[in-house]
């Protein structure tokens, strides 16, 4: 006979329920983890479309600024799908894989008859001197390509302009941003 029965139960029952609590929170605590994980992926993949868009519109600038516009809605398009957001599910268990339906072979393609190219380019004896900037080019412009430049290149390219290579990549950058033109970046980084 146990003097204290009753309160020896009411410890087990609250020990009971604090472990079914602790157990929920580590759920929750694997859940939001994972969901972490999957908005650091996406930041990943935001930060790299934007680099691409970056890239693109260097060269767009460049080749053909008149087009940039085509470029930007082509942009605008993809916000407006009504795609957006769908993906496949995430998990399908080993029993649930889709096998692939086979298919029969096909038969090779026809070679293509010689044909000449519909596009006609004029090869010209060229230098390789850089491409000369244009006068469009903005501090916001040298700004970004600075912040683009690896901490070996923006040194290398504050000794060739004669400013302080010590300190931090945006310090040397914020030193470098009013003395420099595209050209001289796209040289550092050759």
């Amino acid at each position: 006979m146990q003097l204290l029965a009753a309160k020896f139960n009411q410890i087990a029952t609250a020990i009971e329920t604090t472990n079914a609590q602790i157990a929920a929170l580590q759920a929750k605590l694997s859940e939001l983890q994972e969901h972490q994980q999957q908005l650091q992926s996406v930041e990943q993949a935001c930060q790299s479309a934007l680099s691409q868009v970056d890239t693109a519109l260097m060269m767009l600038h460049h080749v053909d600024p008149t087009e940039i516009a085509t470029f930007k809605d082509a942009l605008v398009v993809k916000f407006a799908t009504d795609a957006i957001g769908i993906l496949e599910p995430a998990a399908t268990t080993p029993s649930e894989a889709i096998e692939p339906e086979p298919t029969a072979p096909t038969a090779p393609e026809p070679a293509a008859p010689d044909v000449e190219p519909a596009i006609d380019v004029e090869a010209t004896d060229t230098t390789d001197t850089p491409i000369v900037p244009t006068p469009t080019t903005t501090a916001a412009d040298i700004e970004g390509l600075l912040n683009k430049m690896t901490i070996q290149n923006i040194r290398k390219l504050a000794s060739a302009k004669k400013v302080s290579g010590n300190g931090t990549r945006a310090a040397i950058a914020g030193r470098l941003k009013a003395i420099v033109t595209q050209a001289d970046i796209w040289n550092a980084t050759a």
